[in-house]
């Protein structure tokens, strides 16, 4: 199953070519490189049977084939059904076969194992002649058949580790003809099971280039550091073949280690390479000492150049280059060390996906992901669940990103069915080994993982561990199928979507010997990822959690503009695909076009590296916590903020000094206030990078915290205005005041009526009332949901079992509701709400609330308000600009925001509530005019508010957010509290303290009629 005729497996080569282009190091730009990118000729065919047998004869005529571009994957060219599943297989279960009867219903019943035929014509330079001629293909999903000239070369079955091919017997100077086969599952899709789209075709670069016959087939460059850490050694260890037909004489190979390009001072070495007859090869090993080299890690990846020539006497014959850093990783005890200090890996999981272009990712779309990457403060990304395209490594090395490097191997679907299984033992194997060989010159790379979710692994894995530590045993592995504890081979405990109680429980465990990693958690799906900054709280409090990495970076959602006129960011079932596990897909830190969502900057803040606390107020004294573990604070610039009311009053630079990593230091903030009646102020203290950087500018903000200094001085008592007029009848009740009326029916026991300056502020029948549910997320309130349902929280009918009205002042009138809301199964609500109307239109709302049933999980604990949809004006003092919710809301500061309400609308392609804000003060809804409601707290009891265009009822059974309905209302929410968003998605309910039950309760608020 590895796949016949490939070339021997090796390290990634980075460039064959002259000493100037090896320390660009860029492979495809050497003069021995050509990239077969491009348009090739494309046939598409539902079943192997209808494929074109004969068409890598160079006499089958293929001009009017279509034209498709490499890389790209088909299934987003029109051709064929992308699909999701996150670990069913697609096609009938029958191992090791691919092509057994699957149901009906299933979209390959249709589409048994479509194949795609590729063919395209290249020339080979006049300068190549008489040298060896290879082809890499980068990434082919899933197996393919390649000709040369009419001439079968070989077969690969491994989707993503480059494919690499000898074409030298095959090919002619001039013109030639490559043909291509890909058959969209082979055996090797039982080990490609991961949670994503199933796309097929050359989605990776594919490159045809040259090397003398005499080649530096493989090398490893190694750097190991003295027990001060600061002299180092570097190792080059390469195997050298004659693939020619002669016999080649002794030659010499040396070593070169450049900075810049400059060549470091005694930093090279010289190996003599023997005689070599044909067919070949010999391994050789060389080192050479450097002084004081600067060191890499994620905070500072300095890269050196090694270059490796290949001589005979002063002629060169090949030079090879690869980018080194130095640095040394060691586990103490459960400490994973990098250059002597113990790190935390605070990351995420990364799938290669962009919605536009499936699999077939280019460099720019990289470079963005790994610049928003650092910019969230993350410094480790694990490549989740196979090897990435080549490039990613080398911009991680340069951007400075910690790899958890991943095999491409997951059989979920087989759950432990391959453990034992000898047929599939050298494949497993083969998998990992072309992982390490491919990647082991990487100095981002610090950690071997041998695939995802086979199950627990057995005497296989064993097998695949022996494997890799014989290749390098410099680097430590991880597989989180092994459990932890005694019984775990790997060299690091890792578990997925453990709670923070467990997780807290591993961290002091005795019993435990080796560092804790999280390789999955806080699960992102759609408005989820809650308490991710109580993990982070355990994270840095622990020297034995190592961290853990975020499922997952992106959304993996594509384009589906198979009809022009409904284009959607699909999920499984998008492109009528079945199985599906429909809405999973979805669960990324940032949209799949890479917008940010609200959980990025969640985030930022629980990862970020300094930690600012109070220490003493009356002195104006803050502890600032250095948690960088190489990176000294006066790199830094600080700087301070005072607001008011949401508005800032008064700022400045703060002067922190030096604050070595991991030491913390009491600083001074030189602000004062003068306080204002009813004002409330915020200190917020912030760094800043002092240059640019390579991932950022100058000025960009990586850590903040702001501060609530003080409760606020109480408000001058207002005016309760002019005079109000009360009129009491069977059905209403109506009041009129200054420039504003309104009318309470009691029936509903809810005002109908709200009007402003001649404006009507509701929609029919739209005041408050008790709103206990919410459009679940999806899937994470699905734990609570059938509750709902099953207590009719979503069906509540209310009727008003006695209201009275009392004029107590002129202008003061109390209307007295108790309401009952009967839901199903005997679920009662009794409710107590006293309005108090005042002359300057201000309402006044005191609710007393009894539950039949006090364990009810609730989505929240508030009134919902439908006003007129031309109040399309949101604005704020509470926490923002994004969304955020009880247990994600500490990248939220307290601020004043303004938006639209469409604005709002967090946009998941599956609609769902959304757009809550916590802690907020006071809130206002106005139109055009100016005319409005505004919500307020009282006694500094803060509201949960939202105002979206949509109701919870118009947004549950939508499928994508291009189906929505047009707007006919404002929806207002106005809560006591909101239940947490958790993830439970895959992973833990929000935490208790998150929890909304039907406890008896009471709450406050008010709400002022606005004119214009």
């Amino acid at each position: 199953m590895p796949g016949d005729q490939q070339r021997t497996l090796s390290c990634d080569i980075n460039a064959i070519c002259i000493t100037k282009e090896a320390l660009v190091a860029n492979r495809r730009k050497s003069s021995f490189a050509i990239s077969l990118n491009g348009t090739w000729k494309f046939n598409w065919a539902s079943w192997p049977q209808m494929r074109p047998e004969n068409f890598y004869k160079p006499d089958y005529d293929v001009s009017k084939w279509d034209n498709i571009a490499v890389p790209s994957n088909w299934g987003l060219k029109g051709y064929g059904t992308p699909d999701y599943s996150n670990f069913t297989y697609i096609f009938k279960k029958d191992f090791p076969r691919v092509m057994s009867t699957p149901p009906v219903s299933y979209t390959t019943y249709e589409q048994r194992d479509p194949v795609g035929s590729y063919r395209r014509d290249f020339e080979i330079p006049a300068n190549w002649n008489g040298r060896r001629i290879f082809v890499t293909f980068d990434g082919v999903d899933a197996g393919f058949f390649l000709w040369v000239n009419g001439q079968k070369v070989g077969y690969s079955v491994n989707s993503r580790n480059a494919a690499e091919f000898d074409l030298t017997k095959y090919v002619h100077p001039g013109k030639n003809m490559i043909a291509v086969e890909v058959y969209r599952f082979t055996t090797g899709s039982y080990m490609e099971d991961q949670d994503m789209w199933k796309l097929s075709g050359i989605y990776r670069n594919v490159t045809l280039w040259s090397s003398p016959q005499e080649h530096i087939r493989d090398f490893f460059i190694k750097t190991d550091l003295d027990k001060e850490y600061k002299n180092a050694v570097v190792k080059v260890a390469t195997k050298v073949k004659n693939f020619g037909t002669e016999t080649i004489p002794a030659r010499q190979l040396k070593a070169v280690l450049y900075d810049g390009n400059k060549e470091v001072k005694g930093a090279s070495a010289t190996v003599n390479i023997p005689s070599l007859a044909p067919g070949q090869e010999v391994k050789l090993s060389t080192s050479f000492d450097v002084k004081k080299p600067e060191k890499w890690t994620a905070e500072t990846p300095k890269l050196y150049t090694t270059v490796l020539t290949l001589k005979e006497g002063s002629e060169v014959k090949e030079t090879i280059s690869s980018r080194t850093g130095f640095r040394k990783i060691e586990i103490k005890g459960r400490l994973f060390l990098v250059n002597g200090v113990p790190i935390k890996l605070k990351g995420v999981n990364r799938h290669e996906n962009w919605p536009d272009d499936g699999h077939a990712i280019t460099e720019d779309q990289m470079v963005k992901d790994i610049l928003l990457i650092k910019q969230a403060n993350c410094n480790h990304v694990r490549t989740c669940h196979y090897s990435d395209d080549p490039r990613w490594y080398e911009l991680c090395d340069e951007y400075g990103i910690y790899l958890v490097a991943e095999a491409n191997l997951e059989s979920h679907g087989s759950w432990d069915e391959f453990n034992e299984d000898p047929r599939v033992k050298a494949a497993l194997i083969d998998r990992n080994v072309a992982n390490v060989e491919n990647f082991k010159n990487h100095p981002s790379v610090i950690i071997w993982s041998l695939g995802n979710e086979c199950g627990s692994g057995g005497s296989n894995f064993r097998a695949i561990l022996k494997a890799i530590r014989d290749i390098d045993p410099t680097r430590p592995t991880h597989y989180q199928g092994f459990g932890i504890g005694k019984n775990n081979p790997a060299d690091i405990d890792s578990e997925m979507y453990t709670g923070v109680g467990d997780l807290e429980k591993h961290a002091k465990d005795s019993t435990l010997t080796k560092p804790f990693y999280l390789c999955e958690y806080a699960h992102a799906m759609f408005n989820s990822m809650g308490a991710v900054a109580i993990y982070n709280d355990l994270f840095d409090k622990y020297p034995s959690l190592l961290g853990g990495a975020i499922w997952e970076w992106q959304d993996q959602g594509i384009y589906n503009d198979r009809d022009p006129n409904h284009h959607i960011t699909a999920y499984g079932g998008g492109f009528g695909d079945v199985p599906n596990d429909r809405y999973f897909i979805h669960k990324g830190v940032v949209f799949s076009d890479r917008t940010l969502k609200p959980h990025y900057p969640e985030l930022k803040h629980a990862y970020q590296w300094i930690t600012i606390t109070e220490k003493d107020r009356q002195k104006k004294e803050f502890t600032v916590k250095n948690r960088y573990q190489f990176t000294n604070l006066d790199s830094l610039t600080a700087k301070w903020l005072l607001s008011e009311n949401g508005k800032t009053i008064a700022s400045g630079p703060l002067k922190v000094g030096s604050i070595a990593p991991g030491q913390d230091k009491v600083i001074k903030v030189p602000y004062s206030v003068n306080p204002k009646p009813g004002a409330e102020y915020f200190l917020r203290i912030s760094f800043d990078l002092s240059d640019n950087q390579l991932w950022a500018k100058k000025g960009f903000e990586v850590a903040e915290q702001q501060f609530e200094l003080g409760t606020p001085e109480a408000a001058p008592t207002q005016d309760l205005g002019a005079a109000l007029t009360l009129q009491d009848d069977q059905n209403n009740i109506k009041i009129k005041g200054a420039g504003f009326s309104v009318v309470f029916d009691k029936k509903p026991g809810t005002f109908s009526q709200m009007q402003r300056g001649g404006q009507q502020l509701l929609k029919d029948n739209g005041g408050p009332m008790l709103h206990l549910w919410r459009a679940p997320h999806r899937k994470d309130d699905m734990w609570a949901y059938p509750d709902w349902e099953k207590n009719g929280l979503n069906h509540m009918r209310w009727n008003a079992d006695k209201v009275t009205v009392k004029q107590v002042k002129d202008n003061v009138i109390k209307i007295d509701a108790q309401l009952t809301g009967n839901g199903r199964n005997n679920f009662v609500v009794h409710q107590h709400v006293i309005y108090t109307v005042n002359g300057n239109g201000v309402i006044k709302s005191d609710n007393d609330i009894k539950f039949s049933d006090q364990n009810v999980v609730l989505a929240r604990l508030g009134v919902r308000l439908f006003l007129n949809k031309d109040l399309n004006e949101f604005n704020y003092l509470g926490r923002g600009p994004m969304e955020n919710y009880a247990d994600r809301k500490r990248g939220s500061d307290v601020g004043n925001f303004a938006s639209t309400v469409m604005a709002q609308m967090t946009g998941y392609e599956k609609p769902m509530e959304c757009g809550n804000h916590e802690d907020v003060r006071w809130a206002k809804v106005t139109g055009a005019s100016g005319s409005g409601i505004e919500v307020r707290e009282l006694e500094t009891n803060h509201l949960q508010v939202s105002a979206l265009p949509y109701s919870d009822e118009q947004m549950q059974p939508v499928e994508y957010k291009i189906d929505l309905p047009t707007p006919d209302a404002t929806v207002l929410c106005v809560s006591k509290k909101t239940l947490g968003v958790g993830s439970y998605g895959c992973g833990p309910r929000p935490l208790p303290q998150f929890v909304v039950h039907s406890k008896d309760t009471n709450f406050s608020y008010e709400i002022d009629l606005l004119s214009k």
